[in-house]
């Protein structure tokens, strides 16, 4: 079959797909128009229509981002451009079958990553889950996630937020062309892409295109206040030496790009300097105090973490990778004494693996166990924590971390950081079994909305917890979770105020 066109009939044109590895593959199909000139910093407008058929062979360029993400050797794309908007479908066949859809959007700190990264290649899942795949490409950084409306009315914000609601009104519009369900479609993310879906999952837009919610390594609490948003965008600019908005208009994109990580990480809140922000029109609230209040598009939700997110800042060479320094030492600031004491001999527990479990629940599991709770009074939610560890994960003493759980669900082994994972772990089964384990759990909520283990409920948060083997217990030990009480930290994270506390 190897080389056969594969020609679907969509809303805006026909395109050809292909066959690779048995599925059905169609790349790079625009879904909005190219957002530049007029439409730079603008909410996407709807591609434009063609004639004749129009080959979907090829990736499209990755959205225009610092270098580091193509030197990791993730990208399958190194070209960059502003025309970005575009995605990517598996299909076991176009052949008018309405199957599940898993709406995908990748991490990377609203600055980086690909809808076209190897690690999302589609194949596997979609062959052997039989369900459809779409990844995407959105607006990244300054061209994306930048307040510059103080500039004037024409800028807009939360742009790539704009872009991934577009994507999913695409798919609804055309999936069935692809042999997927429309009104059967699970929105996943991992880390910012995490993040958009707790937020998506809060948004009356998004509400008719969603059916459910995967968050994977979410952070609920990292959003700017539209203040906090335009501080961080004046600096940029002064950063950049424009002055106007003429000036912004016209600076090329990949010179924005290129020096917006040189910012982040010298100037601003590194890895949450691009952060969404709560603008009072697209993105109305934040998400735990939307689900507590019941404001949500009431869709089962699916949320986890790995179980030391953040072992990655205790090794000098990677922690520039995901810079949160501010983070911290603001927040750790904020704290009382006596908070800071409860919370600190909490994590004792833990011996020397305590600071890195400890800052992984500060940024990622203890807000996104709080959005559990908070979700679980209206709506199914379950819970799950990746502890799986290869014996290379061990001894680089990274052990289970950030993005560590996605080749498990993709199968993609041999790609990106799965690459050092596998390192010096000649037997397999154990890999496999999680593999299997893990990606079975996700296809089944994908299909059926269910989960084989028990919901969250309230202050009740138990987790699927994946390891050799896989165990149930609470998604953050109860003492722990109790030490949070009365701190700062949990307050802000509640009433919904900023975490993001840099001067």
């Amino acid at each position: 079959m190897t080389g056969k066109s594969y020609i679907v009939e969509t809303k805006y044109g026909t395109l050809r797909g292909e066959d690779a590895g048995g599925v059905s593959v169609w790349r790079g199909i625009p879904y909005a128009s190219p957002p530049v000139g007029d439409l730079r910093f603008r909410k996407p407008e709807p591609p434009a229509s063609w004639e004749g058929v129009r080959d979907a062979l090829a990736f499209g360029p990755i959205c225009p981002q610092s270098g580091s993400f193509r030197r990791r050797g993730r990208a399958s794309v190194t070209e960059m451009s502003e025309d970005c908007l575009t995605l990517n479908i598996w299909s076991p066949a176009a052949d008018g079958a309405k199957r599940p859809v898993l709406f995908y959007i990748h991490g990377g700190s609203f600055s980086d990553g690909a809808g076209s990264d190897k690690e999302y290649d589609g194949t596997g899942i979609t062959r052997d889950g039989d369900i459809v795949l779409v990844t995407i490409n959105y607006r990244l950084g300054a061209l994306g996630f930048m307040d510059f409306s103080f500039l004037d009315d024409s800028f807009v914000p939360n742009c790539g937020f704009w872009d991934i609601l577009a994507a999913l009104r695409w798919v609804n519009e055309n999936i069935e062309a692809f042999g997927g369900d429309p009104d059967n479609v699970t929105v996943c993310g991992q880390s910012a892409g995490g993040i958009s879906v707790c937020i998506l999952a809060t948004m009356d837009e998004a509400c008719g295109y969603l059916k459910r919610g995967i968050m994977m390594s979410g952070l609920p609490t990292l959003l700017h206040t539209r203040e906090q948003a335009q501080k961080v965008a004046r600096g940029f600019l002064e950063f950049m030496g424009i002055s106007d908005a003429d000036g912004l208009r016209a600076a090329c994109d990949l010179d924005l790009a290129a020096r917006q990580k040189e910012f982040a990480l010298n100037h601003a809140l590194g890895a949450a300097t691009f952060a969404p922000c709560a603008d009072g029109d697209l993105v109305v609230r934040y998400p735990i105090p939307a689900a507590k209040e019941g404001e949500t598009c009431g869709v089962p939700m699916l949320i986890g973490t790995t179980r030391e997110e953040m072992s990655i800042v205790f090794k000098k060479t990677l922690s520039r990778l995901v810079d949160i320094s501010v983070l911290r030492k603001k927040g750790v600031q904020a704290e009382l004494e006596e908070a800071k004491k409860r919370i600190s001999a909490a994590y004792e527990r833990y011996g020397r693996r305590g600071p890195a479990i400890m800052v992984s629940d500060y940024v990622f599991r203890m807000p996104s166990v709080w959005f559990a709770e908070a979700h679980s009074k209206s709506t199914c939610t379950w819970m799950y924590r990746f502890d799986y560890e290869t014996f290379g994960m061990r001894m680089s003493g990274l052990h289970a971390f950030h993005s560590s759980d996605i080749p498990f669900l993709f199968g993609n082994f041999k790609v990106g950081l799965a690459r050092y994972m596998l390192a010096f772990s000649p037997v397999k089964t154990g890999i496999r079994k999680v593999h299997k384990e893990l990606r079975g759990d996700f296809l089944t909520f994908i299909k059926t909305g269910e989960l084989p283990w028990e919901k969250c409920d309230g202050e009740n948060t138990p987790a699927k917890c994946y390891a050799l083997p896989s165990f149930f217990e609470q998604a953050v030990h109860p003492e722990v979770k109790d030490a949070y009480n009365g701190s700062e930290f949990k307050r802000r994270s509640l009433a919904g105020e900023s975490n993001n506390l840099a001067d």
